[in-house]
């Protein structure tokens, strides 16, 4: 019905004068007359049409009166929304006038009227009628609209807890209108797994903010059919702010995004904040949103048919490395997320972090690809101010390492010295004490610095081969003579199950033990401390092992042992007083079993001792070798005897005490007081090896080192070089071997350390197998190997160059299957499939040195295997497909060499 054609009035009454005053009194050109002489004959053409502003009704007539005829317009449904006015010529009582309201008259005048007064009680109704009329229009043309756009609406009444629906919402979930009873979680129902829960954060950020959101979820109908929609939510309001209700829409989207309709797909990104790109299947620009504009400067025109090279300043490189994610969506049919470096218009850079979506056609094809991109600049920055924090903080923690371990690398060392000369025992006293202090202090040194790289994450771990027997022996020594001070028994039992040889990290679990029994002597006043190692189970490659330290000292109390393992915290407030120590040695114990895959637990009782056990896995050693050589003492012999050792050192008293050790090891030793001199004396004269300090005037360590690898020729471009150095901090060891140095000894150096670390890297060149620095040095290429070490396979090779190619070549060729095998397992959340391409690949790992990741195949195995830590999943094994990846070009490198 058009809202231009006129308002409709019903004139009722039995005197013709009557209807005509009334007529002429209400003249407009926009009012058209129906007149009725009786209640029948108004009756007759109100069932003709209904659609009356308003009817004006004489009270006393013939057949049917007033009071009649309302009240059987009123019966019909149709009608009884229609404005009734009563006239009358009598001045009724009151009683007939609520007679006539009880009827259903909305008005009730005495004849004569003022003519004024009913003109404008008319226009009221007439102009109620008009926008009444242009409502229900309107609400057919949404009908209409939302119905050929697939729009549906809904309400939530939330106070009342009631759910509405529009008849096309019900339509686009499959279903006849109120086919089924709403409930506030019908909005839930039917909506796709995945999406759920996002669509619940959704609609409580709506409830709590009363703010409008945008969404896109999808659907499953009763017949099982997935559809998208496009939604909008918005809070209403009451007076004092408090939401009543929600109202959204839902349009279905779901042709759009198959038929190719792209601007009516685009529409859902228009005003988004976030950038929004399309393109086709091959990341071809096609559309982006005013957000890309906004972000990059960049508009559709200067961007459209290309890959965005704009944005990358036009790099190739960058593009192609883009290109792989687009081509991957297309492969995976599924999203993908990165971040990546961008250049805006005006030349500013920043970062996206990247969402690209494919947009599938009927036959599961991949037809446009959706990229949304947000930026993340911000973070980025903050994340470089937090690199910088830290990088400040390992500065401080090298400064302060140098300054103290210098002098008491002095101090230490002379004291040792001293112990060996004559002295008095009143002298011996005094060395002793000054001895202890200074391992105290070096222990606190420790902790701390230790405690810093744990906390960085720049704690590096090893896979080497070990004596488990070894290791406990050789701490059992080492902590004899301290148990033998203060008369306390110590032993060590060790199953005869528990295999000798083993692959692990033997320097982090001697500290374990180390700082457990240091500990339990420390806390022990007399009885026995016991150090144990127990077999708890095996598999084909691996071995559980229990370890445990036990004491009969001053025990823990129950409310404390759950927070001994704390930074900074000891058992009773006391105990710093009594016995020392910085409350870190028992946290750095626990960080490093967790660094290991492994938990520990503590059982106590005040005044009879403590317990404290962990659990480990090691790898079997499966493939053990040995390198042939003469008896032990002429290998010896031929390793260590009569070296010529360069020590570059500008402490004097440092020079002095080294100088002083290594000659009683009947080697001869010069000095050079920075490395400028050393350079010197290298030209000049042969050295079997180099003791290398970093920090120096003039040119220091590392300069040093650069250019004895890059600019001597052979032999001295080879000569091995020890790091010896109080820059004991985290990452400073790696540093050390990235400049090329093949070992390193912290200040102030134990020297019994120092001469098996000389010993190993000796008899490493001897026997072919020397690199420079912890990764392999490819010389002719330039390239730092900083993933592969094939150490063990060239061990275990036995010289055959021809078997190291074929299992690098198996490597290469196997590799990239697998990583691809285990992604798929990963998308489709198939663990079991993923734990056994996980096991297969764990040798391949092993004997190419992979030790960056040797420690997280166990995890994600284990991970898969329970099915458990999901979350940690994906990120385990994007850093395992980065690592292969990476270690397959550095072994194409390794197999050119050997070709």
């Amino acid at each position: 019905m058009s809202t231009e054609q006129a308002i409709k009035i019903l004139l009722v009454d039995d005197r013709k004068e009557d209807l005509l005053s009334m007529e002429v009194i209400l003249a407009n050109k926009n009012y058209t007359f129906y007149k009725a002489a009786s209640g029948r004959e108004a009756l007759r053409i109100l069932l003709k049409d209904k659609d009356f502003a308003v009817i004006l009704m004489d009270v006393q007539m013939p057949q049917l009166d007033g009071y009649e005829t309302t009240a059987l317009i009123r019966e019909n449904e149709k009608l009884n929304n229609i404005p009734i006015i009563f006239l009358t010529a009598n001045n009724d009582k009151p009683t007939n006038i609520f007679a006539g309201y009880q009827a259903g008259a909305v008005d009730y005048m005495i004849k004569p009227v003022v003519p004024e007064i009913l003109r404008a009680k008319v226009a009221v109704f007439a102009d109620l009628n008009k926008k009444t009329n242009a409502l229900y229009v309107e609400k057919q043309k949404l009908e209409e609209a939302q119905t050929l756009a697939h729009i549906g609406s809904w309400e939530w009444d939330t106070k009342n807890k009631k759910i509405s629906w529009s008849d096309e919402f019900f339509h686009i979930h499959g279903m006849k209108t109120n086919e089924e009873e709403l409930t506030p979680e019908s909005l839930i129902k039917y909506i796709h797994p995945e999406d759920k829960n996002y669509v619940k954060i959704i609609l409580h950020d709506i409830l709590t903010t009363g703010n409008q959101e945008t969404f896109t979820y999808r659907i499953i109908r009763k017949d099982m059919s997935i559809r998208t929609l496009y939604s909008k939510g918005e809070a209403i309001k009451n007076d004092k702010g408090t939401v009543i209700k929600i109202v959204g829409t839902g349009q279905d989207i779901t042709e759009r995004l198959q038929e190719e309709e792209m601007e009516k797909l685009a529409t859902a990104a228009t005003k988004s904040f976030n950038s929004v790109i399309i393109t086709n299947e091959a990341g071809i620009i096609e559309w982006v949103n005013e957000g890309f504009t906004a972000l990059t400067g960049y508009k559709l025109n200067e961007v459209k048919g290309t890959h965005g090279e704009l944005l990358k300043n036009g790099s190739e490189k960058d593009i192609s490395e883009s290109a792989n994610y687009y081509k991957n969506v297309v492969k995976e049919k599924a999203p993908i997320t990165y971040e990546s470096k961008n250049h805006s218009k005006q030349g500013r850079e920043y970062w996206t972090i990247t969402t690209l979506t494919p947009v599938l056609t009927g036959t599961g094809e991949v037809n446009r690809i959706i990229a949304i991109d947000s930026d993340i600049t911000l973070r980025k920055q903050m994340e470089k101010n937090l690199e910088e924090l830290v990088s400040v903080k390992d500065q401080f923690l090298a400064n302060m390492s140098h300054e103290i371990r210098t002098p008491m690398n002095a101090i230490v060392g002379f004291t040792g010295l001293l112990t060996k000369t004559q002295v008095t025992e009143e002298q011996k006293q005094y060395i002793d004490a000054i001895k202890s202090s200074g391992e105290n202090l070096l222990v606190i040194i420790n902790d701390i610095l230790d405690f810093s790289k744990i906390q960085s994450g720049k704690l590096s771990l090893e896979q080497i081969e070990f004596s488990m027997s070894q290791v406990v022996s050789t701490l059992t020594e080492l902590m004899l003579p301290k148990s033998t001070d203060k008369n306390i028994k110590l032993s060590k039992s060790i199953d005869k199950k528990v295999p000798d040889r083993l692959i692990g990290d033997p320097t982090r679990l001697s500290q374990i033990l180390l700082n457990l029994v240091a500990n339990a002597i420390k806390f022990t006043q007399k009885g026995e401390v016991k150090i144990g190692v127990e077999f708890i189970s095996e598999n084909a490659s691996e071995v559980q092992l229990r370890f445990f330290v036990s004491d009969t000292g001053i025990g823990i109390s129950g409310e404390k042992s759950s927070t001994i393992f704390d930074a900074f915290t000891q058992a009773a407030y006391d105990t710093n007083r009594k016995y020392g120590g910085t409350g870190l040695g028992l946290a750095i114990v626990k960080q490093l079993i967790d660094l290991l895959g492994g938990d520990i637990k503590v059982k106590s009782e005040v005044n009879k001792g403590s317990v404290f056990t962990f659990t480990l896995v090691y790898k079997k050693n499966l493939n053990p070798y040995t390198i042939k050589e003469g008896s032990a003492k002429e290998n010896e012999n031929s390793i260590t005897g009569g070296l010529h050792i360069l020590l570059v050192e500008d402490n004097r008293l440092n020079q002095i005490l080294a100088q002083k050790v290594l000659s009683d090891w009947g080697w001869k030793v010069e000095t050079a007081d920075n490395g400028i001199i050393a350079l010197d004396k290298i030209r000049k004269e042969n050295f079997d090896l180099i003791l290398m300090d970093i920090q120096m005037p003039e040119m220091d360590g590392y300069e040093a080192t650069h250019y004895i690898r890059d600019k001597l020729s052979p032999p001295k471009s080879s000569i091995p070089i020890i790091a010896i150095t109080a820059h004991a901090i985290s990452g400073e060891e790696e540093k050390c071997y990235k400049a090329g140095m093949d070992g390193y000894v912290s200040k102030p150096f134990n020297p019994q350390n120092l001469y098996q670390k000389i010993r190993h890297i000796l008899h490493r060149k001897k026997n072919g197998v020397h690199q420079h620095g912890k990764e392999e040095y490819n010389m002719k290429n330039n390239v730092m190997k900083t993933h592969t070490d094939l150490t063990y396979l060239k061990g275990i090779a036995n010289g055959s160059n021809e078997f190291i190619t074929q299992m690098l070549n198996t490597f290469i060729e196997q590799t990239p299957q697998s990583l691809t095998r285990m992604e798929n397992a990963l998308k489709k959340k198939d663990w079991k499939s993923l734990r056994l391409i996980v096991h297969k690949i764990k040798p391949s790992i092993t004997f190419t040195g992979l030790n960056e990741i040797i420690n997280d195949i166990p995890v994600l195995e284990g991970y898969a295997a329970e099915e458990s830590h999901l979350e940690a999943i994906p990120e385990l094994v994007d850093k395992i497909k980065r690592v292969c990846t990476e270690a397959l070009e550095e072994l194409k490198e390794d197999l050119k060499e050997l070709q």
